[in-house]
């Protein structure tokens, strides 16, 4: 088995993906989970007037989905 990503490196996963730093995000949420025997990083955050939410796979790095809403949505 491959070891676990930390928080921060799923979080830096979902932030490279879109180009962006941690400095220029807000409200930076982050769960483990597993999902249908899947272990998972749940992360989500704000930048400007969208909300992003990313499943990243805890082992592998992959990112497993991406949601993009606009936060008036």
């Amino acid at each position: 088995r491959r070891p676990m990503l930390s928080e921060s490196e799923a979080q830096k996963i979902a932030l490279d993906y879109l180009g962006l730093s941690a400095d220029q995000v807000t409200r930076m949420r982050t769960e483990y989970e597993v999902d249908d025997g899947v272990p998972q990083f749940d992360v989500s955050f704000y930048q400007g007037d969208w909300e992003y939410e990313f499943e990243i796979h805890a082992e592998n790095g992959q990112i497993i989905s991406y949601d993009k809403d606009h936060k008036y949505d």
